[in-house]
């Protein structure tokens, strides 16, 4: 079966194992399943399976921006499609919404516990109104976070907010709408017509649950994500190919509702 990981993330070689051994030290626990580097996610997608994968960048300065997203035309490949990078405190998010559409990007990903922004404050609604307007797909890092963080900055009320304020907005909430705050995702989010991505569940989320809300969601609305190099590629597949959900819905989930959500 065909397998799209809409959630990776990789650092440029030289980086790489410094990126990797700080944000290891914010959290004690982590572990990483390859060396950070594209060379070691393509290693890791060949034992897994995986076709393709989704680069999700992450720019902690304003200054970061533009070097990230120059960085996607040479990242895109059959088996890789690069997103960019936002930062809320950058005004220059016209300008880099216009360059990455034009060149072809599919997204942007915003990690608000990193970013330190509240995502549902009005501050940023001119930037969710030009990502609209643009056509492009936002990932939020969704819910807590393992990290050194006040873990508050992307909670399942504020996305009912951003869609109800741009109702057009190309959503992927990460970790099923919101790691751990599970119980709001399903007070608030389960009647949204946003994705989720299924990353970094495996360990805190049991089977049958992950049956339970990807049905009542809607099986149309949920990517298969790894959050690699954090979490082991083939691992979090064959969790997802053990449960009860159908061949046609395990199919929908790892490769058929990214294509949708992508236009391919």
């Amino acid at each position: 079966m065909k397998i799209i990981d809409f959630h990776t993330h990789i650092f440029p070689d030289s980086l790489a194992e410094r990126a990797l051994n700080t944000l290891k030290s914010h959290s004690p626990e982590a572990k990483s399943y390859t060396d950070g580097t594209l060379a070691g996610l393509k290693k890791s997608m060949k034992q897994a399976g995986v076709s393709r994968a989704v680069l999700l960048p992450i720019a902690t300065k304003p200054s970061q921006v533009a070097t990230i997203n120059k960085t996607c035309r040479d990242l895109m490949a059959p088996d890789t499609i690069p997103f960019g990078t936002l930062h809320p405190g950058a005004d220059t998010f016209i300008n880099d919404i216009a360059m990455l559409a034009s060149s072809g990007v599919k997204g942007i990903k915003f990690h608000p516990e990193y970013q330190d922004f509240y995502i549902g404050e009005p501050l940023y609604f001119p930037i969710y109104e030009a990502l609209q307007s643009s056509g492009l797909i936002v990932v939020f890092h969704a819910g807590k976070d393992p990290g050194p963080f006040t873990c508050d900055h992307a909670l399942p009320p504020a996305f009912k907010e951003i869609h109800r304020n741009f109702p057009h907005l190309k959503i992927v909430a990460a970790h099923m709408g919101g790691w751990r705050v599970w119980s709001d995702v399903e007070k608030y989010m389960l009647d949204l017509p946003i994705f989720f991505d299924a990353s970094a569940i495996r360990e805190w989320m049991e089977p049958k649950e992950f049956v339970r809300l990807t049905r009542k969601h809607g099986t149309d609305r949920i990517l298969f994500g790894s959050d690699s190099p954090w979490f082991d590629q083939g691992a979090d597949i064959r969790w997802i190919e053990s449960t009860d959900l159908t061949s046609s819905e395990k199919e929908k989930i790892f490769h058929k509702n990214a294509e949708a959500l992508l236009g391919e």
